[in-house]
């Protein structure tokens, strides 16, 4: 059986003549008659009587039309779907990060990837670089972020532009007024550290010892934003990614640059045994240009 045919049979149950079943599928009515002849023909059995001068379905067109009914409904949905999935609309997205962007960054660009694709289904995880690395390389996500330098055979690294550590200061601190903040103007201010799980703790150790200045160190902090909610309550200064750093600006939070210059260096990581998705390509994108706003923001 031809579709076409099956469609000339479905547009006469509908429209009722011959004519105005031509005129939905803009062809000729003898091209009609000549699709349900053949479609007849291929059934082995009658789908309309002419009763003076009018087509009038037999049962057994009633009981066809019924399953071509269902049949139609789900080329529709079918349809639909591939246009959902065209336009990126529908699927599941999975994304693991690090804290210093999946609890803030991430969070916001996908909101901004979600107000076009209400039938998208997205599992966020935070965990650590580590982690993020076991499981990208599992491909049990289709996306991580986590920080350099990453070699495993079975992950695809794009680095991201290296991002800035900032000052964190709590509001109408003296050096507030500052606009650059050097490891000298922290000489004796008490201080809220990240841990040495931090690769870049060490560097922020090294700026301080070539600086000859000694930090008062209150409290070690695992996480960006432990150290920014302390900073926040006025338990001393900290440095920090720029990312929590903005997030924390809305609060209150004083933010300035730190000299000398301090790189956070991240990555995006990708299953390398797997084609991606248009979803994760497109969300990847969306991130990536979205990655230059917190620093500015930050620095207000």
């Amino acid at each position: 059986m031809k579709i076409r045919n099956i469609e000339a049979f479905h547009a006469l149950m509908v429209a009722g003549t011959t004519t105005e079943a031509a005129a939905m599928l803009r062809v000729s009515q003898p091209a009609v008659s000549r699709m349900i002849g053949q479609l007849e023909r291929d059934l082995g059995f009658p789908l309309f009587k002419r009763i003076k001068g009018r087509l009038f379905p037999t049962p057994e067109a009633e009981i066809f039309d019924g399953e071509v009914e269902k049949s139609f409904i789900g080329i529709d949905k079918l349809a639909r779907t591939a246009e959902d999935i065209r336009a990126n609309r529908t699927g599941h997205l999975r994304i693991v990060g690090m804290p210093a962007l999946t609890l803030g960054f991430v969070p916001k660009v996908l909101d901004r990837f979600l107000e076009t694709r209400p039938g998208l289904n997205v599992t966020l995880e935070v965990r650590s670089s580590e982690k993020v690395i076991d499981w990208i390389a599992a491909q049990q996500f289709d996306l991580g972020l986590a920080v350099m330098p990453v070699d495993h055979p079975a992950i695809e690294v794009e680095p991201l532009d290296p991002s800035e550590a900032v000052c964190v200061l709590p509001a109408g601190h003296p050096l507030a007024s500052e606009t650059v903040i050097e490891p000298r103007d922290l000489d004796g201010v008490p201080f809220v550290s990240l841990g040495t799980e931090h690769r870049v703790r060490f560097e922020i150790d090294q700026a301080f010892e070539e600086a000859g200045v000694k930090r008062s160190v209150q409290v070690v902090a695992q996480l960006s934003a432990v150290v920014c909610q302390l900073v926040e309550r006025g338990r001393g200064a900290g440095i920090v990614d720029p990312f929590t750093a903005a997030d924390f600006a809305e609060r209150g939070v004083v933010v300035r640059p730190f000299r000398p210059a301090i790189f956070f260096n991240t990555a995006l990581l990708y299953p390398a045994h797997r084609p991606r998705s248009r979803l994760t390509e497109d969300f990847a994108a969306l991130l990536k240009d979205s990655l230059h706003r917190p620093t500015a923001e930050s620095r207000r």
